[in-house]
């Protein structure tokens, strides 16, 4: 039985000089989802074949799927990604009609009535993947019956059904670690990386999953139940090793939602680190609540150079109404810590929430210009995304229903108290006051033109 298992064709991004859909994302980071699950699948003996079919015309995905026999195709499922991601399905149901398909990630594991709906997916795993897709290669290559694997949804008929709760792993170490040998690592240039580190192998690694917070526009803590699992420092370690040594990585972005949450665990990877003198440069990103000035200077002496905090307001108002349960003055202290250990800090702001106004906005733009991140921060304008709090606000107000998943259109903006001008303006209003630079550059270029360029982009 040979298995398949892909990412899919990467979104087509508006284009501000010729508003046309021509610009495809950059390829930033190795799909380690597939990654995971082809390790998983190949430690127990199965025949797995990976694609990255990011920048693949869908000539060439059709001729990948005609050329791959394969009996099995694994598809990942993100909600910026879907309409995509079904396409790829619907593909595959037409160019390997006999092939099982199952669908995996966030968007299916929210939504697998309506990935199963149109008969192009046979079944989402629900949740986490690696035992799952195991039991389930194993049930279809005997011939048993995969409805008895624990932690799926499947059709029958015009119903679909769940199976049994699949049980979280709760220890991360149990796993193998990803599987790179499908992927030029050269190829994958994050644009967060500093152009004096563009030049390094890279790769990002996950050293825990989950996060126990509960911030109203994230949809992490359902998807794994409201709990956070990791890997102990050595086993950390033991992959970054293999990866220095069979790919030549000099450069790890940990991706962790919490690489800090435990302070004495994230300093024990830092030790070892040292320990085998491994020659690497890294960043991470965590909560302003979660590290220390000891902390933050055994990541220092280990290579860290930059740290990213989802810092979103520096208003106390809307920091609240977002549930992000810490203080403006906790984001200072951390950001001047980081700063003094010699490490950049840097921040994702969001602009847009519930009670989101001008006055709050300014608050946000006073403490950015205390805290002084070390690169502009990323401001981002607050989007509906399922599994959220503000997902279930949205429809109890109306803006948004779950038939809306069903269309190609992208994740919407939150329109609850501003239409997308009033959106754009804010934004443009912090941007003025955080960077001032890029706000000239835009109004050189003509103040109008640049709010209908950025209108366009979010439309």
């Amino acid at each position: 039985m040979k298995i398949l298992l892909l990412a899919p064709p990467g979104l087509r991004m508006m284009n501000p000089m010729t508003f046309e859909q021509d610009m495809l994302a950059p390829k930033t980071w190795v799909p380690l989802g597939i990654a995971s699950l082809a390790a998983a699948l190949r430690a127990e003996g199965f025949d797995v074949y990976m694609a990255d079919l990011h920048d693949a015309g869908w000539d060439e995905v059709a001729e990948i799927l005609a050329g791959s026999g394969a009996d099995v195709v694994g598809i990942s499922f993100f909600t910026f990604g879907r309409v995509n991601a079904m396409r790829t399905a619907s593909l595959t149901r037409r160019i390997l009609p006999c092939a099982t398909v199952i669908a995996g990630g966030p968007h299916a594991t929210f939504f697998p009535d309506q990935v199963l709906s149109g008969g192009c997916v046979d079944v989402v795993v629900i949740g986490e993947g690696e035992s799952a897709i195991v039991d389930l290669a194993t049930a279809l290559e005997s011939g048993a019956d995969f409805r008895n694997v624990p932690g799926i949804a499947y059709r029958q008929g015009q119903t679909t059904l769940t199976s049994a709760h699949r049980a979280w792993t709760e220890d991360l170490d149990a796993f193998p670690f990803p599987s790179y040998e499908s992927f030029d690592l050269s190829q994958y240039k994050s644009p967060e990386i500093p152009l004096c580190y563009q030049g390094l192998i890279g790769t990002h690694v996950i050293t825990s999953r989950g996060c126990p917070f509960t911030c109203r526009f994230c949809s992490v803590n359902r998807f794994f139940n409201g709990r956070w699992a990791f890997r102990s420092p050595r086993n950390v370690v033991d992959e970054l090793e293999a990866l220095v040594d069979s790919f030549g990585v000099r450069h790890v972005y940990f991706s962790d939602d919490l690489f800090t949450l435990r302070p004495e665990r994230a300093i024990g990877i830092c030790r070892e680190i040292l320990d085998r003198r491994l020659d690497l440069v890294w960043m991470a990103e965590t909560r302003v609540d979660c590290v220390d000035g000891e902390l933050l200077g055994w990541m220092r002496r280990a290579g860290c150079y930059r740290v990213y905090y989802g810092v979103e307001s520096g208003s106390p108002k809307i920091l609240q109404a977002i549930n992000k349960r810490f203080t403006v003055r906790q984001v200072a202290d951390a950001f001047e810590m980081t700063h003094k250990a010699g490490i950049e800090p840097c921040c994702f702001l969001m602009v847009g929430n519930p009670g989101e106004t001008p006055e709050t906005i300014a608050q946000t733009v006073g403490l950015v210009n205390a805290i002084r991140p070390a690169t502009m921060p990323v401001i981002g304008i607050t989007t509906i995304l399922p599994g959220t709090d503000l997902y279930e606000l949205s429809k109890h107000q109306g803006l948004i229903s779950d038939d809306y998943w069903l269309t190609d259109e992208a994740p919407p903006l939150y329109t609850g108290e501003y239409d997308i001008d009033g959106l754009i303006m804010l934004q443009m209003l912090l941007t003025k006051g955080v960077c001032p630079q890029l706000y000239e550059q835009l109004c050189e270029m003509g103040f109008d033109e640049a709010y209908f360029r950025l209108r366009k982009i979010q439309t």
